[in-house]
């Protein structure tokens, strides 16, 4: 009996809860219809085909039922959002799928409509306010996490996470009034350079970098098509740097045969080809290689001559042309001193840059 009793009332419930929000739904499609203060009740129970106060049942008042369309609507918009960010590979390709994702589609941007109508709205609407207060937080609290993400995967140089977020946020809603309101004010590219412009400024990168550069789009004719733009570009001063710093380090272990300390300028999965000699494909091959070395020499001195990197910031990679003069002193014999060329390809780990292939010539 009391299984029954349970059973009912859940089934109840879950009755109640869809016709929740089958209302809070047909209500959303009524503001975007007549605005917030063209609304009334009744025009929620004629989209319905209910009874008035059915809608009352669930909702005390008007202001009641607008605000709580309001944060199902944006509810649902800012998680479609983050799903959406989080499932890109790097912090920067979730970056930018979120300002893509803010930016309206177009002076019509039926969605960007309801946002705008909602601030005006929250002003005389008290049941309003705190909703859109919270909303506005929660979109910058999204940024502050992908810009933290950034810092400590080393993509972004980001001094304070929460006033940058606060910035884009921001200039997002505030170009948006522009373009969705005052058609012709601003064109959509401008929009969008705008926002890689602040986005470098705040992340340490260039307006370039600032990408996703593996994603689905739609063109103008409604065709879809993928965008595999991995072209590299001079890496931005931030990577410039790491990567480096990276080598320097690597060159400071190896001229004191600090195997481990050498090995931490490579990935687990590197590879090692050197002129015509049999490729290293595995770790434990790599760190004989200088076991070895640092046996059979009493010092390894590589001096880069030329270092230009170019990297892809969206996917996290990079690659370094380098010129080094190496130089080994050898137990009983002269130095030897020779020129080679190295292409070392980089990626971006939770541990930092890391070289995971390194083609070598000798000049």
């Amino acid at each position: 009996m009391l299984c029954t009793e349970y059973r009912a009332q859940v089934v109840k419930k879950e009755t109640v809860e869809q016709r929740r929000i089958e209302i809070l739904e047909a209500t959303c499609d009524v503001i975007i219809e007549r605005g917030f203060a063209g609304t009334r009740v009744a025009d929620v129970a004629k989209r319905l085909s209910v009874s008035n106060s059915l809608i009352h049942y669930h909702f005390a008042s008007k202001e009641e039922l607008l605000a709580a369309a309001f944060e199902h609507y944006a509810n649902k918009d800012l998680a479609d959002m983050q799903r959406d960010s989080a499932s890109a590979p790097t912090s920067v390709a979730k970056l930018w799928r979120l300002i893509e994702s803010y930016v309206p589609e177009g002076s019509d941007d039926v969605e960007w409509m309801l946002w705008i109508d909602a601030w005006g709205e929250a002003l005389r609407n008290p049941k309003m306010k705190p909703i859109s207060q919270e909303l506005d937080e929660q979109s910058i609290a999204v940024f502050e996490k992908v810009l933290r993400a950034g810092n400590e995967s080393g993509e972004f140089h980001c001094v304070h996470p929460r006033e940058s977020a606060t910035r884009i946020s921001g200039l997002i809603d505030g170009l948006a009034v522009q373009y969705a309101a005052h058609e012709g004010v601003l064109k959509r590219k401008d929009f969008i350079r705008l926002m890689r412009q602040l986005a470098a400024a705040e992340t340490g990168l260039s307006p370039d970098d600032i990408r996703d550069t593996r994603r689905s789009t739609k063109s103008a004719n409604g065709t879809t098509k993928q965008i595999d733009d991995d072209t590299p570009r001079p890496a931005s001063l931030a990577t410039d740097f790491d990567l480096r710093q990276l080598f320097t380090m690597y060159a400071d272990a190896l001229s004191r045969a600090d195997t481990d300390s050498v090995l931490r300028y490579f990935t687990d999965d590197a590879t090692i080809k050197i002129d015509d000699l049999a490729a290293l494909n595995s770790a434990d091959q790599i760190r004989q290689s200088f076991i070895d070395q640092f046996e059979e020499n009493q010092l390894s001195i590589e001096v880069p001559l030329v270092m230009a990197f170019f990297a892809d910031e969206g996917n996290g990679t990079a690659v370094g042309n380098l010129t080094i003069e190496r130089r080994l002193n050898k137990q009983g014999s002269k130095p030897v001193v020779s020129l080679v060329r190295s292409v070392d390809t980089f990626r971006r780990t939770s541990s930092g840059w890391r070289c995971n292939q390194r083609l070598r010539t000798t000049i």
